[in-house]
């Protein structure tokens, strides 16, 4: 009988049975068998799956796990074959109880049963060698050392920042403390501002010309001074008005003056704690007033409530009237769960703050069930009177309200949990980081992150020549459609939100691998003081699991010639914002190949409305009171493009057909494709009169040519284009740019972004109209050009958004790639590349290029248990 078994061991001691025998191997244990097994007759049942006795036949099939301290632990396995008449034994684990039940079936022939006790004694004597060998596994194991760390990771500089370096605790300091006592602006603090008076709401980098930082780094010219932009609310104005002014020099500020062109008014100011403070005195004061009609209504209260349980939420909508000399602010109510954002209560209070003094600030309307009052007053009255349709919205028990939470549920896919696959880095980093510079493999770059707009990255280069100056984010908008107040007048600019401080820690081991450095960020807005987001920045060399290239040359009589390989090893830089329900993963991605990939995800939670009959026409009910309607998502960039210099032109190879007959065949016709290049000479042929979307797009310095007399050019690849639908509404008036999946300008120094913080409160009349950089018609020929790119995506929410959008098919990209840049591929230079031809029969002739593929080293894991997710302070 042959008796095959799995064996797990641990280190912690368990109670280890075997048919009433008892074995211990060194102190641990080895346990064999099922929980609890039963064999009356020829049957038994060993933790829940059938064993069966049947003579000299037994079968044991069986998934247990062996618990430590609670938890499922999965342990080295090992198979052990006890030679027996015949039968088998398999599983992955078995764990017998303390109490065996037994019923052994009488054996009248007595060798019988001594065979039994011999074969079962054998059982015990390898499982005790198992044990040793099992042992002396794990502790080698623990003998293995961690990775090594690879190339240096150094910290910032704060007391020698370079020039795009963002403004360290110090110069914040130097700036807040410059114009609180040399400006005489008769500033107060942010926490004691008000509509009536002056303080600082943002200091920021100001960057230097470009001509300037362009000298310094080609021509080794001595480090522009370093200078602040400071964003001011002058409610101490007769008129209120918002003013920018550059400070400086950052070392030691002296002087001041403002920069901003024409008068920013002071209603489209972005939105700050002060100013929110009032606004929810106002709410909580109205929920007082309606408390009966909460209470019915919800089983809940604003003012009187406990955390979590029985509260409900106020959050607030833009554009925030439906002029821009309005600051009328739509606040919607929902229940205060995990997920709230899926708990609409179809409750919506309008209130006018426009006036600078609070006791001005009034309710306008509210709407219960999709009924207006024009207060709370009325509103209570009608519904005390019967005068209103009533809603009772269940207070949903922990199951019922469970689907907006991130809590797991549903039947698992593995009855022990299993962790999934990890990087590793066998010789550590290959990439370098000195303060906020980036080295890796060929490519060089600096990072600089702004609050307005998040990760920016400059003077980007490879094989020592600059690719780009700038590559940056420039703006989120999300425009909804809806019939409910506050749904039907949503459209959200994410910069004025501040999508680039809302960047946050990132949760290491599913943000970013565990392999990642982390770079801490600074911020100084609505604040007194700068904070510090920890962690807020990830950098890390992935393998994107697929070749970069490929081939395998095959002679078609069951061999080959050769197989010649190289993996997309690629470095990454991640941050992700969250801005109220959306998250947003930035990623900007350097290949091997000279390539650059812009990449954006969304995530979270869609923005859910209460489903009023007439709000069912945009959107799809995704629970009993909760529904999410047709959105579109778009993302602006700036590429700076300085392609052997910076005197570059923009053309485009227009695709078409063409039959052409053949000189080779008679009377052989066939329709083909060809091709012509397509010089831009201004911006307007750039962007108003290129309407074929079957083109390449490339930037190239006329003068430099390849060895077969091609342009030496980089082209801009959009594989994220969206139908833009809303160019005739004015309150996307500061998305103009999203008409344009690519643009081209001649570059300005006051060209330098294409929105502003101002957008959402000031759509119609923008403070930075994008289509005035185009519109101008400035001539493009062999001048310093930059491209800007659209991204976008349509989404009509599904029940497969629940609890919250998910990666996967929500990501749009646009790449930056040579063409004819290079004499062959770069990535050649990779030591990484494999290369085999056949040797022999069954031999191979292997070239790895000096690379080993071996690793002798655990990689040091650090997993979510290290996440914080609080801000600092800067200083």
């Amino acid at each position: 009988m042959t008796m095959q078994a799995t064996v797990m061991v641990r280190y912690n001691g368990y109670a280890s049975k075997l048919n009433g025998d008892e074995g211990n191997c060194n102190g641990n244990t080895t346990v064999m068998g099922s929980n609890a097994s039963k064999c009356n007759g020829n049957e038994g049942n060993c933790n829940g799956h059938a064993c069966i006795c049947n003579g000299n036949e037994s079968k044991c099939n069986d998934n247990a796990m062996v618990m430590h301290n609670g938890n499922a632990r999965n342990v080295m396995e090992m198979r052990v074959h006890v030679m027996s008449n015949d039968g088998y034994c398999y599983g992955k684990s078995f764990k017998m109880a303390d109490k065996v039940p037994s019923k052994t079936k009488e054996v009248d022939d007595k060798g019988k049963v001594q065979i039994l006790q011999l074969a079962v004694l054998s059982a015990i004597v390898l499982l005790l060698a198992v044990c040793i060998i099992i042992l002396s596994v794990f502790l080698s194991r623990d003998k293995m050392e961690i990775c090594d760390t690879g190339y240096t990771v150094l910290p910032r500089d704060y007391e020698h920042p370079s020039v795009f370096d963002g403004l360290t605790p110090g110069e914040y300091e130097a700036v807040k403390t410059y114009m609180f006592t040399k400006t005489n602006l008769s500033l107060v603090l942010a926490s004691e501002g008000t509509p009536k008076n002056a303080y600082i709401f943002m200091i920021d980098l100001l960057l230097p010309p470009k001509d300037k930082v362009i000298e310094h780094l080609d021509n080794g010219m001595k480090q522009p001074e370093r200078k602040a932009l400071v964003v001011l609310f002058r409610g101490d104005l007769s008129t209120g008005l918002v003013e920018e002014y550059e400070v400086g020099p950052l070392s030691y500020p002296n002087y001041h003056r403002k920069v901003n062109p024409h008068p920013i008014p002071f209603n489209f100011r972005p939105m700050d704690d002060p100013e929110y403070g009032r606004l929810f005195e106002i709410i909580t004061k109205a929920c007082e007033t309606l408390y009966p009609l909460l209470i019915e209504s919800y089983g809940l209260a604003y003012h009187n409530c406990t955390s979590s349980k029985n509260c409900m939420q106020f959050y607030d909508v833009a554009p925030r009237g439906i002029n821009d000399e309005e600051r009328r602010s739509w606040f919607w109510g929902f229940r205060d769960v995990e997920g709230l954002y899926l708990h609409p209560l179809g409750l919506e209070i309008q209130i006018d703050h426009v006036h600078r003094t609070f006791s001005d600030w009034k309710i306008l309307q509210i709407v219960y069930n999709g009924q207006k009052r024009a207060s709370p007053e009325l509103l209570i009255e009608d519904y005390k009177k019967g005068n209103i349709k009533k809603l009772k919205i269940p207070t949903p028990t922990p199951e019922q309200n469970l689907y907006s939470t991130y809590k797991r549920r549903g039947e698992s896919e593995m009855k022990v949990p299993l962790q999934g696959p990890k990087l590793i880095e066998p010789d550590g980093h290959r990439y370098k980081i000195h303060g906020l510079h980036v080295t890796y493999m060929h490519w060089e770059f600096n990072i600089n992150t702004k609050a307005s707009t998040g990760v920016q990255l400059f003077d980007i280069k490879f094989q020592k020549e600059r690719i780009a100056y700038e590559l940056s984010f420039q703006e989120a908008c999300v425009f909804y459609s809806g019939y409910g107040p506050a749904q039907g007048i949503t459209n959200y600019y994410d910069v004025s939100w501040f999508i680039g401080a809302y960047i946050n820690e990132l949760v290491v081991g599913v943000d970013c691998p565990d392999t990642a450095t982390f770079l801490d960020v600074d911020f100084f807005l609505k604040s007194e003081n700068p904070f510090r987001i920890k962690k807020g920045i990830c950098v890390f060399e992935e393998h994107a699991s697929v070749p970069l290239r490929r081939h395998y040359a095959s002679d078609f009589h069951g061999s080959y010639f050769f197989y010649g390989g190289l993996g997309d090893y690629r470095l990454v830089v991640r941050s992700i914002a969250n801005v109220w329900n959306y998250d947003y993963i930035f990623d900007y991605i350097f290949h091997l190949n000279g390539a650059i990939e812009v990449q954006v995800y969304s995530t979270g939670y869609v923005q859910s409305a209460f489903p009023l009959d007439d709000e069912l026409r945009y959107g799809s009910k995704m629970a009993s009171f909760m529904m999410a309607n047709i959105h579109q998502h778009l993302f602006h960039y700036k590429v700076d493009l300085d392609i052997n210099g910076r005197s570059n032109m923009y053309s485009t190879l227009d695709i078409s057909t063409e039959t052409f007959k053949s000189p080779w065949y008679s009377n052989f016709n066939k329709t083909q494709f060809k091709f012509e290049l397509n010089k831009k000479s201004t911006e307007e042929e750039a962007n108003y009169k290129t309407a074929n979307e079957a083109r390449y797009d490339i930037f190239y310095n006329d003068q430099v040519e390849n060895e077969f007399k091609n342009k030496r050019a980089y082209r801009i690849l959009n594989h994220g284009r969206s139908p833009y639908l809303l160019s005739k509404s004015s309150e996307t008036n500061a998305a103009r740019w999203a008409k344009f999946p690519l643009a081209v300008s001649k570059y300005k120094d006051n060209e330098i972004s294409s929105t502003s913080i101002y957008a959402n409160n000031g759509p119609r009349n923008p403070v930075v109209d994008f289509e005035k950089f185009i519109s101008d018609n400035e001539t493009l020929k062999n001048e310093d050009l930059v491209a800007w790119v659209t991204l976008g995506v349509l989404h009509i929410p599904h029940t497969e958004d629940i609890p919250s959008t998910t990666t996967a098919g929500s990501q749009v990209r646009f790449f930056i790639l040579p063409f004819n840049y290079f004499p062959e591929c770069p990535s050649m230079s990779s030591p990484n590349a494999v290369h085999i031809t056949p040797k022999g029969e069954n031999g191979i002739n292997l070239n790895t290029f000096g690379t080993s593929h071996k690793s002798n080293c655990v990689q040091k894991q650090n997993g979510p248990a290290s996440y914080d997710g609080r801000l600092y302070d800067a200083n």
